[in-house]
C-alpha cells in the first residue's frame, strides 16, 4: 500500500530555515547541496504563491514561476495549453479582424492563432477556424480546427511560425472536451482520442476511438487506429521510449479504475495496475491529467472533486476547500508508490489546468504543487517535495550535474554529443 501524506503547514521558522539565505542571495547550487540527502518526499518548502515569484522558484531550481490561471478552459486556454504561460497578448472582442465570423464564436484562444499563424487562405476562402489547442511540445502545437460543420487537425511551428499542414479530417464537428491529444517525445507521432461520430449517433457517440497520425514532414498520414472501451482514457507518451511505449487508464476491458502501460507498435500491455485510486470504484471523473516525470521513471495521476462554484455569487471564503491528490506511479511496473493529499480552491471542471498541475525543477529532483490552507482562500501556498531518483550511477550523476549547472552552461560542457542529450533527458531507447 502506498504512502498518504496530508496537508501539514510548514512553520515559520521551518520555513526560514530552509530558503532565508536564498533571500540574502544564496545561489541554486547551494541550496540544492543542502537538499540532496533528504529522503525522497520529503517537503523541502513551503511558501506563498508572492514569494515564489520575487525569488524562492529560482532557489529551488525552478524556471515556471506562473502556477496559477484565471483562464477559462477552452476558451482563453486549453487543457495542454495555457495562454498566460506562453505570455500571449490577445486581441480585443471590438476587434474588426474576423468580421466574417459569427461573434459568438469568438474566443481569445482562437483569436491568437487565426491573426498569427492560421494563413488568410485558409481562415478566409477556406472558411476554417480554430477551435481549441489538442497538444502542445515544444515548438509544435497541434489545433483542433473546423471546417462547414466538420473536425480537423492543423499543426503549426511556433519557432518559424509557420502552419505545417492538416490531418485527420472527420465527417463532423467534434466538441472540445471529447478531443485529446499528445505528441511523442520526438514530435513525430500524435495520438488522439476522440468519438466515433455518425449522423445517427451524433449526439450520443457509441464508442471512441485512439488514432495514431505520422507527423514526419509531407505525411501526415494516419497509421494506426484502434477502439476503446469507455470514453474516460487519459494517455501520454513515455519520455524514455520516444514514440513506442505509452501509459494509459482504462485501456482494458470492463477497467474502470485501472493504469496500463502499452506497446505502440503490437499495443500489448507490458503491465498493468488494476486498482489506480482505492479511495473510489472509478477514477473518472475525478483524474484530471496523468504524465510522466521528465526522466520517465514515474507516472503521475492529478485527480480533484468535480466541484464547481464558478456561477456562485457567495463569497469566496464561504465554499469549502476542494480535496485533491497526486498519485504517484512506477513507470517500469505501475505500482502505486505514493500519494500527497492537499486542497484547493479552484476550480478543476472550467478553469486552467496550470492550477492543479505539479511543475518540475530543472534537475528534475523536485516537484512543486500549488495548494491553500482551509479557511484562508486568499492565500496561495507553494509546495516543494523531493522526488526519488532512480538508483542507478548514469541517473545520480544527471541528477548531480544537473543541480550543479544552468541549461545553458550542461550544452556547452564539452562532453560528446550523446551525453550532452542523456543529460537534456532526451530518449534513451528507439
Amino acid at each position: 500500500m502506498f504512502k498518504a501524506w496530508r496537508k501539514r503547514p510548514m512553520g515559520a521558522d521551518e520555513s526560514r530555515a530552509l530558503l532565508g539565505a536564498s533571500v540574502r542571495g544564496m545561489d541554486v547550487q547551494q541550496l540544492s547541496s543542502d537538499l540532496r540527502d533528504a529522503p525522497p518526499w520529503t517537503l523541502l518548502h513551503q511558501c506563498t504563491l508572492e514569494k515564489w515569484k520575487e525569488g524562492h522558484a529560482a532557489a529551488a531550481g525552478f524556471k515556471e514561476t506562473i502556477l496559477t490561471c484565471d483562464g477559462v478552459l477552452h476558451k482563453e486556454c486549453s487543457p495542454s495549453f495555457c495562454i498566460k504561460r506562453q505570455g500571449i497578448i490577445n486581441l480585443h472582442k471590438s476587434s474588426n479582424f474576423f468580421s466574417f465570423r459569427k461573434r459568438s464564436k469568438f474566443t481569445k484562444l482562437a483569436e491568437h492563432f487565426e491573426y498569427n499563424h492560421i494563413p488568410a487562405q485558409l481562415s478566409s476562402i477556406q472558411n476554417f477556424h480554430v477551435k481549441s489547442v489538442v497538444c502542445y511540445q515544444g515548438n509544435l502545437v497541434v489545433l483542433h480546427l473546423v471546417r462547414n460543420t466538420s473536425s480537423q487537425f492543423g499543426l503549426i511551428d511556433l519557432s518559424v511560425n509557420k502552419f505545417l499542414g492538416i490531418f485527420g479530417q472527420n465527417e463532423l464537428e467534434i466538441n472540445n472536451d471529447s478531443v485529446r491529444g499528445e505528441l511523442s517525445p520526438d514530435n513525430t507521432k500524435c495520438l488522439i482520442k476522440l468519438p466515433y461520430l455518425t449522423w445517427r449517433n451524433r449526439r450520443s457517440p457509441r464508442k471512441y476511438i485512439l488514432e495514431v497520425y505520422d507527423l514526419t514532414p509531407k505525411k501526415f498520414t494516419q497509421i494506426n487506429r484502434i477502439d476503446l472501451q469507455c470514453q474516460d482514457s487519459h494517455f501520454c507518451f513515455d519520455p524514455r521510449f520516444n514514440c513506442s511505449r505509452i501509459a494509459i487508464t482504462n485501456y482494458e476491458k470492463g477497467s474502470r479504475n485501472s493504469l496500463s502501460l502499452v506497446q505502440m507498435n503490437t499495443w500489448d500491455v507490458v503491465a498493468v495496475n488494476p486498482c489506480v485510486d482505492d479511495t473510489r470504484p472509478d477514477m473518472y471523473p475525478n483524474l484530471k491529467e496523468l504524465l510522466y516525470s521528465p526522466d520517465g521513471s514515474l507516472i503521475i495521476g492529478v485527480t480533484m472533486e468535480t466541484v464547481c462554484f464558478c456561477e456562485e455569487k457567495r463569497p469566496r471564503r464561504s465554499y469549502r476547500p476542494i480535496h485533491c491528490a497526486i498519485f504517484v506511479f512506477s513507470a517500469d511496473t505501475t505500482d502505486t508508490l505514493h500519494c500527497v493529499r492537499y486542497q484547493q480552491y479552484a476550480c478543476g471542471q472550467h478553469l486552467c489546468p496550470v492550477n492543479y498541475l505539479p511543475v518540475f525543477s530543472t534537475c528534475r529532483s523536485r516537484v512543486a504543487v500549488v495548494m491553500n490552507v482551509p479557511d484562508l482562500p486568499s492565500v496561495t501556498y507553494v509546495d516543494v517535495y523531493k522526488l526519488p531518483v532512480t538508483a542507478n550511477l548514469q541517473s545520480l550523476c544527471r541528477t548531480v550535474i544537473c543541480q550543479t549547472f544552468t541549461e545553458e552552461e550542461i550544452k556547452n560542457l564539452l562532453l560528446p554529443p550523446k551525453l550532452i542529450q542523456f543529460l537534456n533527458f532526451a530518449p534513451q531507447y528507439n
